[in-house]
């Protein structure tokens, strides 16, 4: 075995600790980076969702017209058997 003074093994301590620092650095901003992107996408989904409610919100009135449409059927059917008679 080499015989390595102990300022060399500071030396080799200190380099690997800014290895570690500098990936975990990098990893963080390309963590940030993508959810930065990923809030970017979210805001253009949630206006596309926003967008499809507007566009489907008379289907949630299809019962009433339904209603509206079997009572209308039904005084014209009581008009058509009153002429009838």
């Amino acid at each position: 075995m080499v015989a390595v003074s102990t300022t060399a093994w500071w030396v080799i301590g200190s380099v690997l600790g800014a290895v570690v620092i500098a990936l975990v650095a990098a990893l963080l901003i390309a963590i940030i980076l993508l959810s930065r992107r990923i809030v970017g996408q979210a805001g253009a989904i949630v206006e596309a969702l926003d967008g499809a409610q507007a566009n489907t919100a008379a289907l949630y009135d299809v019962a009433g017209t339904n209603h509206a449409l079997v009572r209308i059927v039904r005084d014209l059917r009581s008009v058509r058997e009153e002429l009838s008679a």
